[in-house]
């Protein structure tokens, strides 16, 4: 569990963000397999299984995030609906949201140079979010990438009805204390290669 020394300044988030990019670069080019025995610990571990029928989103990977696809195929081969996160444009920014998804349909180039379904996708509210971040403690606070479209989005979701939210990380990129502000939106839980966390969210 890693103390970095920049959690000692006043806003530590920009540098610490930099330095667990760099820190799950290393994780990921040391275990390309992640994804794959993240799936595998999940479908052995996991217990809070949503109900059948219900919606799981996903996300796209990019740099060096781990693949959750091993893992939205697993939730897929027990019979739950996919999603993926699209962002779509409002107010002159862009605003998350989730579109139905099966493992290889075609996705568009979205913002950032993020994959995501067309516009004629169906847009759900998932019933588990499964999201991408830098780092996470016991806590369930996620460090993300400081943009704040998981946070508003799952804010939302959290406004209209039970949504779980989950992280996917390798487990080296937990910290003994993440950084928060009041708008975070805390993890129930995280997904890692060595196991399935519960947090004291």
């Amino acid at each position: 569990m890693l103390e970095p020394d920049c959690m000692t300044m006043a806003d530590p988030k920009p540098l610490l963000r930099a330095e667990m990019k760099r820190r799950r670069a290393q994780l990921a080019a040391a275990n390309p397999l992640a994804g794959e025995q993240l799936a595998g610990r999940a479908e052995d571990t996991f217990e809070a299984w949503p109900p059948q029928g219900a919606v799981i989103a996903g996300y796209w990977p990019i740099q060096s995030e781990i693949n959750p696809f091993p893992l939205m195929q697993m939730f897929e081969d027990r019979g739950f609906s996919l999603a993926l996160p699209a962002l779509v444009p409002v107010d002159g920014g862009y605003r998350m949201i989730f579109r139905i998804f099966r493992i290889g349909d075609e996705l568009v180039d979205g913002p950032y140079d993020i994959r995501q379904p067309s516009d004629d996708a169906q847009t759900v509210d998932p019933d588990l979010l499964l999201m991408p971040l830098l780092a996470f403690d016991a806590a369930g606070i996620r460090l993300g990438y400081g943009g704040g479209y998981y946070d508003r989005a799952l804010a939302d979701l959290r406004s209209r009805g039970n949504v779980a939210a989950w992280g996917v990380a390798f487990s080296g990129q937990q910290l003994a204390e993440t950084p928060s502000e009041a708008h975070d939106q805390p993890l129930d839980g995280i997904f890692t290669e060595t196991g399935v966390i519960a947090t004291h969210a």
